[in-house]
């Protein structure tokens, strides 16, 4: 069961609101969210309280670089729907707070650096490309080292 969730591009908060409904479905919880445009932050807030899911959401404007920095606990489940470049540094960032078994999604996933890291059994993940919206780069892993 997912208990922590972070995603990397927040946005106007569609996916987050996915994400918090599961959550609170589930139990409950807690999403970090990371979002970098003002404006987005603003309205994904607004479509957080009209959904009811506030209270299980603290959004982080800014670089996510300084914005997830400060996760206590383990994260269960990382989104990555944000700039292609920052994926794998944000995955070695949260890296040591996921939990054994973590899922990994990357939306748009075509950095070649983040998919051979991912790739890489040295690096302890299980990974693969989903035939989901053909080259769009959605890919999915495993945590399992």
């Amino acid at each position: 069961m997912y208990s922590r969730v972070v995603e990397f591009g927040t946005s106007m908060g569609i996916s987050t609101i996915y994400l918090a409904t599961a959550l609170r479905d589930n139990g409950g919880g807690q999403l970090i969210g990371s979002e970098m445009e003002r404006t987005k932050v603003a309205q994904a807030r607004a479509n957080l309280d009209a959904a009811g899911l506030a209270d299980l959401v603290d959004i982080r404007e800014g670089d996510a670089l300084e914005t997830l920095r400060d996760i206590d606990g383990p994260v269960d489940l990382l989104l990555l729907d944000g700039a292609f470049s920052l994926y794998l540094p944000v995955l070695k960032l949260i890296e040591p707070r996921l939990a054994p078994g973590a899922a990994i999604f990357g939306e748009n996933a075509f950095d070649p650096d983040y998919i051979a890291y991912l790739n890489n059994p040295a690096n302890g993940y299980l990974s693969q490309t989903l035939p989901l919206d053909e080259g769009r780069g959605n890919g999915f892993a495993v945590r399992v080292g």
